[in-house]
């Protein structure tokens, strides 16, 4: 086991997630501490409640953190070190201590989404109207206030960066110059309206686009189309795949699969048609398994009925069976760590 005390995670330093009325220094299921002050998102990142998440960090009680759903936190607790925690020494200290500005932004203030998971929403939802105005004057907020120091774009954790018209409006039209020291950005979609066409309509970002993470969460058309992925077909999916694995400016890709108790039966499954998907590709990718969070979509007794992760599960001894096929899979990454007898690797 390594001890978290004698390292420092360096997000809460440099990134930040931004909602309509609230905001993050990590992703709020893994530090779920709002720090918005009401006032800008430049102001909320160095408001005292900020500090004093950092404050946790610097003294190692990360006592913020939730170290289960962490896959970073509980990865260090089998062994595994991830590069974004640096070693504790006095200079590291220091350099937190003295640097602290937002680098990283994930735009999360628009929900807008073409699908209907169950495990995200209990409708279809599109803004418009007074809504999207609000995204519009969070979206002028970034450009005016902290575009000049910002290297990092992530579109989005909340919405479809394709389905929702402003983000895809900004992505369109994105000015380099106002983001002067911008590197990457990375997109987050559920993939259904990522094909060609549309690829060709940004070309502003294709510079950019260096890493993208496409949310899945099944392996059949059954499961895909009538349990967890309310609104999409799984051939449409299929074969934007086959259009998007192939863009050779992404150099990492991320698939990423919500477990619950109707699909972990199909986590060996979703991993092969990815694996192959990506075989002869040069970029790197991992294909990530994490535990069904309840944001609010589940009564207490259906969270308990579809999280398979729970050892009070009925299928939670098949559960872990099936992660123990998988455990040395070299691209299989997750945030079970906390279940397993032997360490696994994160990235």
């Amino acid at each position: 086991m390594i001890d978290k005390s004698k390292y420092i995670c360096s997000v809460p330093f440099n990134y930040t997630e931004v909602f309509d009325d609230r905001q993050y220094l990590c992703c709020p299921s893994w530090l779920p501490v709002d720090v918005w002050d009401g006032k800008s998102i430049n102001s909320s990142f160095k408001s005292n409640t900020a500090n004093e998440v950092r404050e946790s960090i610097l003294d190692g009680s990360y006592k913020y953190c939730d170290e289960k759903q962490c896959p970073y936190l509980s990865g260090l607790k089998n062994n595994n070190h991830s590069s974004k925690f640096v070693k504790k020494t006095e200079e590291s200290i220091k350099y937190f201590k003295e640097k602290s500005e937002i680098e990283t932004v994930n735009f999360c203030f628009d929900r807008s989404c073409n699908f209907q998971c169950p495990s995200c929403r209990n409708e279809l939802i599109n803004y418009y109207g007074k809504d999207r105005e609000q995204v519009e004057k969070k979206l002028d907020e970034i450009t005016n206030e902290i575009s000049s120091t910002v290297k990092r774009l992530y579109v989005t954790g909340t919405a479809d960066p394709f389905y929702s018209k402003s983000f895809r409006e900004f992505l369109e039209t994105l000015d380099s110059k106002k983001f002067s020291k911008l590197k990457s950005i990375h997109l987050h979609t559920n993939g259904s309206l990522w094909n060609e066409k549309m690829w060709n309509r940004l070309s502003a970002i294709h510079p950019f686009v260096t890493s993208c993470e496409i949310s899945i969460d099944a392996a059949t058309k059954d499961t895909y189309e009538n349990d967890v992925r309310i609104g999409g077909k799984w051939e449409v999916l299929l074969k934007n795949l086959e259009f998007i694995t192939t863009i050779n400016t992404i150099k990492n890709f991320s698939f990423s699969f919500v477990v619950q108790d109707s699909n972990f039966r199909e986590m060996k499954q979703f991993y092969n048609i990815i694996t192959n998907y990506m075989k002869g590709s040069k970029s790197k990718f991992d294909v990530f398994y994490n535990v069904i969070t309840n944001w609010g979509t589940y009564t207490e007794e259906e969270y308990t009925e579809k999280n398979v992760a729970n050892p009070n599960h009925k299928n939670h001894n098949e559960f872990l069976e099936k992660l123990e096929e998988m455990k040395d899979l070299p691209f299989f990454t997750n945030n079970f760590h906390h279940l397993y007898t032997k360490p696994q690797e994160i990235i």
